[in-house]
């Protein structure tokens, strides 16, 4: 990278300094995320594993009918330095009215509700969209005041909650309804601690605040329901056109490559919120130094993530959770490379929300939602599991590929297409590698062979993709310790 793109120092350096620990806590997070399903999969038959993903697919209706795009509002407001105890006020009573309208079409439903779902969820479900939507205020607010790591440890709080407790729950025989309790503890203890740990405090709202608040939600409220449709509308309607055990396979493959993007996730809420402050003081050009290290940082794992899934995504899926699940390993490949796209969108996405531009993801997004619920409803009938994967992972790349464009019409957007090239070609060689081990030996058919296969693999990729210069250098940005390690040419 040209010293234009940054050396590690002032905001870029700080800004990586805090994504490698935010990082860190999303892995934990991930983690206790990943064990807790590996848990949950091996106890749970598929079918009864589906009433659990059910019941959180109904909770992220009401959520995506709740949100009205408050959190990104919250985080944008109170970034360039609105006064936080107003804002953040404003957004605690908006969410509980909608909240409780939306409890209230969750009983008046309560019959069709458990119908779809195979349990009577109704009261519970209300209770958890209420307190995620509570909780979601509390550490977007803690976002806001550039407290990045701190609402990491209120998410990373909110996961262990979840699993410890559903874990707990389900030896003690409470079976699905056990992970539904745990879903909604998780919530709530967020919320109790949030409260403590935000810096704003409740005041009575005034009708600018509320209008300060709702001002951009108008744009980042779309990003609740083409949420719920790229990440939800897949499963929701799996539950409707197949069976329980898909919902569970394909739930499980989703599940599984979501750890792909926790470098993203990481960056994201490290850079949003400097991306909205140097926006509001004019200072493109400080927008166009971070942005190619994003970039490259946040296609890290996706890449030899994806490669490696399709190498050995079938025997992951047999092997760490049931052998039944196998027959979703094709699938398990497609959603990998939504994954390396939803990367890329993710720091498109939030650079045009933090310079105010989230109109253009707005219009974007609408053409991605309308796209994939068509193509969901065509290819699920047909193709089942993997038509699912498809059809969401096209509407998602043509959603990206339009934002991409919005955002290189505003500002320098270079791409670092060597590195980037230099990363793909890294996973190759590591599938290879991996995937010769694989037919060679019988380490594919254990748990711990499975392991063993993997951890060749990061290594193999790790040692290649620093060897190159930017790389490198974006490494070492976004990790307070140095590594040496020799650069090409």
């Amino acid at each position: 990278m040209s010293d234009r793109d940054g050396d590690g120092e002032g905001n870029g350096g700080e800004a990586g300094a805090t994504s490698i620990k935010l990082f860190g806590i999303h892995m934990v997070a991930r983690t206790v995320g990943f064990l807790g399903l590996v848990y949950f999969a091996n106890v749970l038959p598929g079918d009864r594993l589906g009433i659990y993903f059910l019941f959180f697919v109904v909770v992220q209706i009401g959520s995506m009918l709740s949100n009205l795009g408050i959190g990104q509002a919250l985080v944008q407001r109170i970034g360039e330095g609105r006064d936080e105890s107003q804002v953040f006020s404003a957004a605690v009573a908006i969410m509980t009215a909608v909240s409780l309208v939306i409890a209230g079409l969750a009983v008046a439903f309560r019959g069709p509700l458990a119908g779809y779902v195979g349990a009577d969820v109704a009261y519970l479900a209300a209770a958890t969209v209420s307190a995620w939507m509570l909780a979601d205020v509390h550490i977007r607010t803690v976002q806001g005041e550039d407290r990045v790591l701190l609402a990491g440890g209120l998410q990373l709080l909110q996961d262990v909650v979840r699993v410890g407790l559903g874990a707990l729950l389900l030896a003690l025989g409470f079976g699905p309804r056990g992970l539904m309790y745990g879903v909604l503890a998780g919530f709530v203890v967020t919320v109790a601690v949030g409260y403590l740990l935000v810096e704003a405090s409740l005041a009575l709202p005034t009708r600018e605040d509320f209008r300060t608040v709702l001002g951009i939600s108008r744009y980042t409220m779309i990003y609740g329901p083409t949420n719920f449709v790229y990440f939800w509308l897949d499963t929701a309607l799996i539950g409707l056109l197949l069976l329980p055990l898909d919902v569970s396979a394909y739930e499980v493959a989703w599940q599984t490559t979501r750890v792909l993007i926790i470098a993203t996730t990481a960056i994201n809420q490290t850079i949003f919120p400097k991306v909205s402050g140097w926006a509001g003081e004019g200072r493109f050009d400080e927008i166009e130094r971070i942005l190619p290290g994003a970039l490259i940082f946040s296609l890290i794992f996706p890449l030899p993530g994806l490669v490696g899934i399709a190498v050995l995504g079938g025997d992951v899926l047999a092997q760490v959770y049931r052998p039944e699940y196998r027959y979703a390993a094709l699938a398990m490949t497609v959603l990998a490379t939504y994954m390396a796209v939803e990367s890329l969108q993710r720091v498109v996405n939030s650079t045009l929300t933090g310079m105010d531009r989230a109109d253009l993801p707005f219009r974007s997004r609408l053409i991605g939602v309308g796209l994939a619920v068509v193509l969901n409803l065509l290819l699920i009938p047909e193709f089942e599991l993997v038509g699912a994967a498809v059809g969401t992972l096209t509407a998602k790349t043509v959603d990206t590929a339009i934002q991409y464009r919005g955002l290189a019409g505003l500002i320098d957007l270079r791409i670092p297409y060597r590195s980037l090239g230099w990363q793909a070609l890294s996973a190759l060689i590591m599938g290879g590698v991996v995937y010769a081990g694989a037919t060679a030996t019988a380490l594919p058919e254990s748990t711990p062979g499975v392991a063993v296969l993997v951890a060749v693999g990061v290594a193999v990729y790790g040692g290649l993709a620093v060897l190159d210069g930017d790389i490198r250098q974006v490494v070492e940005q976004y990790s307070p310790v140095p590594i040496p390690m020799p650069r090409l040419g």
